[in-house]
Order: C-alpha cells, then structure tokens, then sequence
C-alpha cells in the first residue's frame, strides 16, 4: 500500500479497461442476486471487510486488519468476531463509513421480509454490537468457523445505511445507481448494452485505483465477443468458453489466463419435481450422462469428471465417494426398475405418463449449450424426452429460488470454508435429507479440522448416493486478457477483487 496522496512507481495512471461478457446484471444491488456478473460489476463499487486475494489468503479492506485470535478479533471459541475499521473511509456521496453501516447491512440480509437468495452463516449472528463508530462485534451461540470466508466473499459487501435504512430496497434506483466505498462509481448503465464507472477520487486506499475508467460491454454471442478482440476493443473478456481457448492464443494482442477455483459445473435437479423426487430416476441420468465426452470435448480436456459434490481443489474433497460412469445399459435396468418401461417412439411412460424432463439452460453461451446438448442426447437414448428451455441470465436465479425447472445446467461455486450456500441457503436443487444436511451444520460449529474433514467428507458420500445434484466437472477460470492490461490477477472469489490495482499500457 502506498502512502498518501503518493502514485505507486513505475505505474502508468488513467486510461480505461473495457470488459466483455456474454451476461448484463440484474442488479447492481448486493446481497440480492446470485448472478455471477451482477456480483462481480459489484466489487467495481463496493468493498467488504476482508477479501481473499489470489492465493487464499485473507486480505483486509474495510477492516483495518484481518481478526484472528492472537489479535484479539476471534475469540478462541470461534464464536466472537471483532473488527475494527479502517479510518477515513468515506462512501461514494462523501459520508463518513461507520460500524453503523456493517451492522445495517447485517439487518438488511437477515430480513426476512426481504428477497435475499442465501443468508448462511449470516443468519447465525445472535448479536451485533458497536461499541464505537470503528467497531463492530459479531456473536454467535456456536462457534462458526465459516464467518470469516462469508465475510471475505461476494456476500460481505457493505450497504449504506444513511441512503437505504427505511426506503424499499427493492425497488430503489440503488438498484442500478448505486453508491458504494469501492474503486469505482457507476456513471451509466444503458440495459443491453454497457455499464460505465469512473474512478473513484475519494477511494480510501491512496494512490489507487490508477485507471480512470472501466466501460462493462454486454456482447451475448460468441461472434460478437470474438470480432471485439480481434478489433482490440476488449481488454478483458470473462468467463472465456473452452472452445474459444485456442481462437484467443492466436491473437498476437491476447492470453489466456486459467485459474482453478472451488466452483464446479453440474446439473441442478428439482429434487420435489414428481419424476426426479425418485432417487433411482436420478441415479440412472447420473449413468447416462457422458461425462468423459463433454469434458474431453467441450471442454478440451482441460478438467476431469467429477463425481463428488466439492471439486478437487477443495481441501474438504473427498475422493472416495460412489460414482456413475457412462452406462446407458444401467441406466435402462433402473428405469425399469422404476416402473418407467418404454413406450410409443421410445419415450418411456409410467402410469400413462411420459418421462419426459425440461433443461433449462442460461442463453448466449455456445459451451453451455453443446454441454446441454450431449446430456440431452445420452437422456433420449434411455427413453427420456428431454427438451431445452433457454432463458436470460438474470432471469435464471429467480426461476432457480422459485422452483421453476425441472433440471437446470450451470456452475456454482464454494468458499474458503465450506459455507455450502448451495446446501444449506439456496438449496435450489430442494435436497431434504436432514440427516445428511445435519452433517454440514455440524461441520459449520466444529474448530477441530479434522473433524470438520471428516463430516463434510460423509457428507459427500451420501449426496453422491442420493444424487440430488449432477456433478460434472471441476469450473476453471478462464479469461482473455490483453498484454496492455497490468495486474490483472482472478482469485478464487473473483476475477476483478483487485481491480483498484490494474494499469493499462
């Protein structure tokens, strides 16, 4: 960090970096959308406590340090967090940022008359105390060894309290003008097209950001996005398609840089739907799903089939569970057994109805649909009429927390520790195995780590039984990225936690 009003050396200042992506946000709004664009154009605006930065490790940002126990910030039953505020930080709007806002931001995600899709970890505070305007005190009843990642993740970003306390969050024009202590300050969004920040002059960390603006382009399509890198319009493309891969390192201008992550790519399957609420259904389109052919392909071998539901790079991964290799004979013999017995064109029926299953699929993003399309065809092989349904990416989180699908392909991603939103908050796929679900919770108070290995890894041995959810394949960061753009550099949390750092040449 450089001292005050200093300009780090051998840093070029100003200029803007131009981002692409196939997505636009749904909101602006933290705390309110799981889409993974809307929280990542987020962090331009806003700041949490902590953050983690590209090797994991925990990084203070509206806190002045990180809390641990020999500090004094974690009690050593794990169960009192205490942080103490950076100085001088002030909100976009030139007001003073207090403990007041960490703790309004609390109220606001565990309202539970509001619209948030996941309020683990968050929703086991008993007590929040400010002791003083650079204080803020976490209780727990338990101890909870996952409030520092929720804390350091997408779901720590900080509100303002004197612009949001008694308004309707929901429908504020916050949604898309909001105002944050992060980097940068949102100038214009244009719906379909583009999302403009400036720097932010006031920005608490001094010297920084060293870019003047970051313009946020919505190029659904992969023609579109691959015409604005060879123009050399695009500084940055995220969340870059596998297939695109080989396209981008022949570009003189551009490289490819891959980075692992706790996400992983699967099938979410509406577990109360009344064909996919029977496991041995579930079972038999785990073996009829070509998992090999898709990673091998689609996804150029660049990742292997996953069986668990934590991916390898995940300390808590276990290995050891069961597992559903490519078997379309297999997957007969449980329909079968299922009552489901061919029928006319070779849809399977059961008492006069058909198997037949909806996929739904996020539009604009030829992988995702070549993925679709190879379960879609292993699925009609068994006798499954499976059938495709795109839509918007906005629009897919409130049709996942709503119930509205009945199989739905996409990515979701873990944190430092295993908070399981997917789990125990959004629970799209609408598991009900309490007892399997208890061995997270208890995983979630447990310090001992071995102990907590061990839980989290029986946990995984009865989803893989259950087969609630289809895992596919361990999700690799991928991102285009232009030889001018300097420090860019995606942690596990995100491709843009440090963007107060990039200079562009």
């Amino acid at each position: 960090m450089t001292g005050a009003g200093s300009v780090e050396a051998g840093v070029k200042q100003g200029g803007r970096v131009v981002i692409v992506s196939a997505q636009e946000p749904r909101t602006l709004l933290p705390h309110f959308d799981l889409l993974t664009l809307s929280r990542e154009v987020q962090r331009l605006a806003f700041d949490g406590l902590l953050t983690l930065d590209d090797r994991g490790e925990y990084v203070p940002r509206l806190a002045a340090e990180v809390p641990t126990v020999e500090n004094g910030g974690v009690s050593t039953d794990a169960r009192v967090y205490t942080f103490k505020l950076r100085p001088g930080v002030k909100w976009q709007d030139g007001t003073p940022f207090t403990a007041a806002d960490v703790e309004f931001t609390w109220k606001v995600i565990t309202d539970q008359k509001l619209p948030i899709p996941s309020r683990v970890v968050w929703a086991d505070v008993t007590k929040v105390e400010t002791p003083d305007p650079q204080t803020v005190r976490f209780t727990f009843a338990k101890p909870s060894l996952a409030f520092l990642g929720t804390v350091a993740s997408d779901r720590g970003y900080i509100l303002p309290r004197h612009l949001l306390d008694g308004k309707d969050i929901v429908t504020s024009e916050f949604n898309r003008r909001p105002v944050g202590t992060g980097p940068f300050v949102v100038k214009e969004w244009a719906a379909g097209s583009h999302i403009l920040l400036a720097k932010n002059p006031a920005y608490w960390e001094a010297g920084r950001p060293h870019l003047d603006e970051v313009l946020v382009r919505i190029l659904p399509g992969t023609a579109a996005q691959r015409a604005a890198l060879q123009r050399q319009e695009a500084d940055l493309q995220l969340h870059l398609p596998t297939a695109d891969v080989a396209f981008v390192k022949g570009l003189a201008d551009y490289q490819v840089i891959a980075s692992p992550s706790y996400a992983w790519w699967h099938f979410w399957l509406n577990n109360e739907d009344p064909i996919l609420k029977d496991r041995p259904v579930r079972q038999a389109l785990a073996h009829a799903l070509d998992k090999g052919a898709i990673t091998s392909t689609v996804m150029a071998g660049l990742v292997s089939p996953m069986h668990a539901v934590i991916p390898p790079a995940h300390w808590a991964h276990n290995p050891a569970v069961k597992g559903y290799p490519y078997d379309p004979a297999r997957a007969a013999q449980l329909l079968d057994e299922a009552g489901w017995k061919l029928g006319p064109g070779g849809i399977r029926q059961k008492e006069g109805r058909p198997l037949a299953l909806e996929i739904l699929n996020i539009a604009g993003e030829a992988e995702r649909l070549q993925v679709v399309q190879i379960a879609q065809a292993g699925w009609r092989q068994i006798g499954v009429d499976a059938k495709l349904r795109t839509i918007d990416g906005p629009a897919f989180p409130p049709a996942m927390g709503k119930g509205e699908f009945q199989v739905a392909y996409g990515w979701f991603g873990e944190e430092q520790e295993p908070v399981f939103t997917l789990w125990l908050g959004t629970n799209w796929q609408r598991y009900r195995n309490e007892k399997a679900l208890d061995l997270l919770r208890q995983a979630l108070t447990t310090p001992a780590r071995a102990r907590r290995t061990e839980l989290i890894r029986q946990f995984q041995v009865q989803a893989a039984e259950d087969e609630p959810t289809l895992p596919l394949a361990p999700r690799v960061l991928l991102s285009a990225v232009s030889k001018h753009l300097k420090g860019y550099s995606p942690s596990v949390v995100g491709s843009l936690w440090n963007v107060a750092e990039w200079s562009k040449e």
